[in-house]
């Protein structure tokens, strides 16, 4: 562009005199013509990092699932590259009628529900409690709270760790009171640093996984412009991030996740439930893989009338088919060598484990 500028200019000084030499009229045009104001002519357009191809696939696996699933009345999903941020899909639907129209998440509402992997993270940063350290959950029934299995007897005895792998409330709201006791404002200030001051926001969430998969660093999640914004540079000791990852590849391997594995790519993912009335559910899944290198963060979240309603029991399925779509539209079969050990075996075990 900035040629064409400057040869247009030349043409109309040797057009308008025949006393100045070539080399005289390129010297005039470059006196007059600032590269500044050539450079202003340019339009700069912004980058935008969304894949079309990626979002209209993404559109149609969530248009045949809620078509199948008549009581899911939204959907949404958000495909995000782990290490710099960028959204490369975001896609959210909402069904009216027999029509399928985009719609903007505004949900923030506070609600008890603990997200067990941030609170997790904020267990063990505290030095007080372990993975291995077990809790007795009983029965299923600890003061008002309740595991999603109560009416099946309760997970007894469990560890920490498995506690993050079932969803287990009662055993994470035990350490919570062995760390903080009845002081939780120091507790929740460390978990809201986690979820980029949203502990409630499903952006937060998805930032705060993403953190997770990019080994505690945290950068800002971008649709266009600038990527690679880093907002923490370590949200908690690699110690305990490792451990965090760990459990999240569990939940998946041999937990209520399990539903959102393939067995040719290790996965980590984990979500939760909330009640919006008596009678409708909002399921958010957050997940990412390859577990031991991860690529990309994905979150699912649907909202739907009536139960069941279990985020890695139907939220999983979708986030599966994101994963098959990614790997076969980026080429990812080489780098998905891994897989996951004696799957019969963990198969066995997860089924006899109540599904959230």
């Amino acid at each position: 562009m900035k040629k064409i500028i400057y040869l247009f200019i030349v043409l109309v000084l040797v057009s308008c005199t025949d006393q100045l030499t070539v080399e005289e009229v390129t010297e005039k045009a470059t006196v007059q013509i600032p590269e500044s104001n050539v450079d202003s002519l340019i339009e700069q357009e912004t980058i935008r990092h969304n894949d079309p191809l990626l979002e209209d696939a993404v559109t149609g696996i969530l248009q045949t699932e809620v078509e199948e699933y008549r009581k899911w009345s939204k959907a949404m999903v958000y495909v995000i590259e782990t290490r710099t941020g960028r959204i490369k899909a975001n896609v959210a639907l909402e069904r009216k009628g027999k029509k399928f129209i985009p719609y903007i998440d505004t949900y923030k509402q506070e609600q008890s529900t603990m997200e067990t992997a941030s609170a997790y993270l904020a267990l063990l940063s505290s030095g007080k409690v372990t993975p291995e350290q077990v809790f007795d959950t009983g029965y299923g029934i600890y003061g008002e709270v309740r595991d999603h299995n109560w009416r099946r007897g309760g997970y007894g005895a469990i560890s920490l760790e498995r506690g993050l792998e079932v969803h287990s409330e009662i055993a994470l709201t035990m350490a919570k009171e062995r760390v903080c006791g009845g002081n939780i404002a120091e507790f929740d200030a460390q978990i809201n640093s986690y979820l980029a001051g949203e502990p409630n926001c499903a952006m937060g969430l998805l930032t705060f996984y993403n953190a997770v998969a990019n080994d505690g660093k945290m950068v800002k999640l971008v649709s266009e412009g600038e990527d690679n914004i880093v907002l923490q540079e370590q949200i908690a000791n690699p110690l305990y991030i490792a451990q965090l990852q760990k459990g999240l590849a569990q939940c998946v391997s041999q937990g209520l996740m399990r539903k959102a594995g393939r067995d040719y790519v290790k996965v980590s993912a984990n979500g939760r439930r909330i009640e919006l009335n008596k009678r409708d559910w909002r399921l958010e899944l957050f997940g990412y893989f390859p577990s031991d290198n991860p690529v990309y963060t994905i979150m699912v979240i649907l909202e739907k009338s009536y139960l069941p309603a279990s985020a890695g029991g139907l939220c999983g399925p979708i986030l599966t088919q994101i994963i098959d779509c990614l790997v076969d539209s980026y080429g990812l079969q080489s780098m998905l060598t891994q897989e996951y050990e004696e799957v019969d075996e963990v198969i066995e075990i997860v089924d006899t484990v109540a599904v959230q």
